[in-house]
């Protein structure tokens, strides 16, 4: 009986020790056995984006500072009759076009408009870009911080994606406590879901990095890309290249040609 005891108290107080070790060292070890299970997605890595050799009978043009070449037969197109082309098409299947922010600029803009309206209306009726988010901006910031991830002070809520998807695991949630093991698990379905619906690659060429997105949700059948270009020398300024294009090799030969003036 004494020896029954003995074995009995030694396991569990072995038992007892692991539970203290994990709790110490690796208080998120249920959260990282949830995620793994629950996702298959978790632990995959936004992967280096294979160039392909663009035709030289594409023809070169810019849009607002992005360098670019397509098929010669492309024309430009302008909302304006006779104004500087905006965008570059082929019939009603393929188009390519470019969009900014400048993210620091919109802060402020959204600061001068809020303090405008501020004695008409309740700021909390006002526009927030986190409303549609399960956290707020300072959780996320807390939670990217704690794991190592630098963010850019502008412009997260439209650009938190890259960052999820590029350098999110479940290993990351291993040493996670209180609100920040929620963000994570608020973040890790979030990437599920994107992987989805979107496949996506990255590069870095000469000062800046792009991400480029291929929607593969229902309705666009890998049709539509995206390019994302953030520059090394204006964090801030992000360059956004939207092309329609049925034609997946000559989508990739476009997106390959891409870059910053």
């Amino acid at each position: 009986m004494k020896k029954t005891l003995t074995i009995g108290g030694t396991v569990l107080g072995f038992l007892l020790i692991s539970a203290l070790v994990i709790s110490v060292f690796f208080p998120g070890l249920p959260t990282y056995l949830k995620v793994k299970h629950r996702y298959d997605h978790i632990d995959d890595l936004v992967p280096e984006f294979e160039k392909s050799e663009v035709p030289s009978d594409f023809a070169s043009h810019s849009l607002k500072g992005v360098s670019f070449r397509i098929p010669a037969d492309w024309e430009g197109s302008s909302p304006i009759k006779g104004g500087e082309a905006s965008s570059y098409k082929s019939g009603k299947e393929y188009r390519i076009f470019v969009l900014t922010a400048d993210y620091k600029e919109l802060a402020k803009l959204d600061e001068e408009y809020k303090n405008m309206l501020s004695d008409q209306y309740d700021k909390s009726d006002l526009y927030d870009p986190w409303e549609y988010y399960k956290f707020k901006e300072a959780d996320y910031r807390h939670f990217y911080k704690t794991i190592g991830v630098d963010l850019p002070q502008y412009g997260l809520s439209s650009t938190m994606v890259f960052y999820t998807r590029n350098c999110l695991t479940a290993k990351k949630c291993l040493k996670l406590r209180g609100k920040d093991k929620d963000v994570f698990l608020d973040l890790a379905q979030t990437k599920e879901e994107a992987v989805g619906i979107e496949k996506m690659w990255k590069t870095k060429i000469s000062g800046f990095n792009t991400y480029i997105g291929q929607e593969v949700s229902p309705g666009y059948n890998g049709n539509l890309w995206v390019a994302t270009i953030f520059s090394d020398n204006t964090p801030d300024k992000v360059y956004t290249v939207t092309l329609n294009c049925p034609d997946e090799t000559m989508a990739k030969q476009i997106i390959s040609s891409v870059e910053l003036e």
